[in-house]
């Protein structure tokens, strides 16, 4: 891909990830931890704008599910209120148990539940869930999406193989800003 078209991609994203920073409460006066997470939460919206989930084009919310304990869930929270993805709206649910992973479009793994990547992604083989696991070597495991800190900057590697398993349609404007990873990708 040319440089110019990279970078118009880039800027386009970063567009919408600014505005949506900016509904959030800006980063003026956070702590560098509370921008990164803020970012991410940005980033995961922006995921639900920019993902085809197949079958799922009805006027119920899209379901984000927050499974484990961590920085994400206020946030995210913030990121997506009064927001929709598609003409949905959004809202974000705390998973207790394995056996609800399923009930969500988007399964958010907090850094308590890093031991159990691996059963979770199984669990959710062919199910049509978009799995995004925060830093590590998730992507390994199958996580589709994996946030990465590259040169201070929030970034992300997407899986595309694991998503089009899932049935699961990524946009080329998030393949273009995502950091190669395992498995095929653009």
């Amino acid at each position: 891909m040319g440089g110019t078209a990279w970078r118009a991609s880039t800027i386009a994203l970063a567009a919408v990830l600014a505005m949506s920073l900016a509904a959030a409460g800006g980063a003026g006066t956070m702590a560098s931890s509370d921008v990164e997470t803020r970012i991410k939460a940005a980033f995961i919206y922006n995921f639900a704008r920019f993902i085809e989930w197949p079958g799922r084009s009805g006027t119920g919310p899209v379901r984000i599910g927050i499974l484990g304990h961590g920085e994400l869930a206020s946030p995210l929270e913030e990121v997506i209120r009064g927001k929709t993805a598609n003409g949905r709206s959004i809202e974000v649910t705390h998973i207790g148990a394995a056996t609800d992973m399923d009930c969500c479009e988007i399964l958010v793994i907090e850094h308590s539940e890093s031991k159990h990547v691996a059963e979770i992604v199984q669990s959710l083989a062919g199910k049509p869930v978009l799995t995004v696991c925060d830093g590590g070597n998730c992507v390994r495991d199958g996580v589709m999406v994996v946030f990465q800190i590259v040169e201070e900057s929030v970034r992300f590697q997407i899986n595309q193989q694991a998503a089009e398993h899932a049935g699961l349609k990524i946009s080329s404007q998030l393949l273009k800003v995502a950091i190669p990873a395992e498995g095929r990708h653009q």
